[in-house]
């Protein structure tokens, strides 16, 4: 899956031009659905481009166990089940703190991974611990 991301955007990963863009953007999209699976809790969301996955299940109410929101923690950790190319590609945070392995395998951190399209997501909590 890592190697999806250096062909989407044709260069390295931790490389996200987009982000200011997508910081504008804050608004739900209605007629697109996330799915977000936390650790008691499952919910069907409407995505928010340029929100963090972490930040979109705070706000829906989703049990995301989360601490330092910097990438560091890895309480947020969670596995894309379906649609990783409609998140950002992983950032130096996301590298620096999971494996290589852990990244092909589709595992991210929820408060690092930004919503970037729309399309069918879903999105399971899956911490160390």
């Amino acid at each position: 899956m890592f190697k999806f991301w250096k062909n989407k955007k044709g260069g390295n990963s931790g490389e996200n031009s987009s982000l200011p863009a997508a910081e504008e953007r804050k608004e739900a999209v209605p007629d697109q659905i996330i799915e977000l699976t936390g650790r008691e809790v499952q919910r069907s969301v409407a995505p928010v481009l340029g929100m963090t996955v972490l930040d979109l299940a705070e706000r829906n109410e989703v049990d995301w166990n989360s601490f330092c929101k910097r990438g560091t923690c890895a309480r947020c950790r969670c596995m894309v089940v379906e649609g990783i190319e409609y998140l950002s590609e992983p950032n130096l945070a996301e590298e620096r703190r999971l494996d290589p392995e852990e990244i092909e395998e589709g595992y991210r951190l929820g408060c690092q991974s930004r919503i970037e399209a729309v399309g069918p997501v879903k999105i399971k909590h899956a911490p160390y611990f």
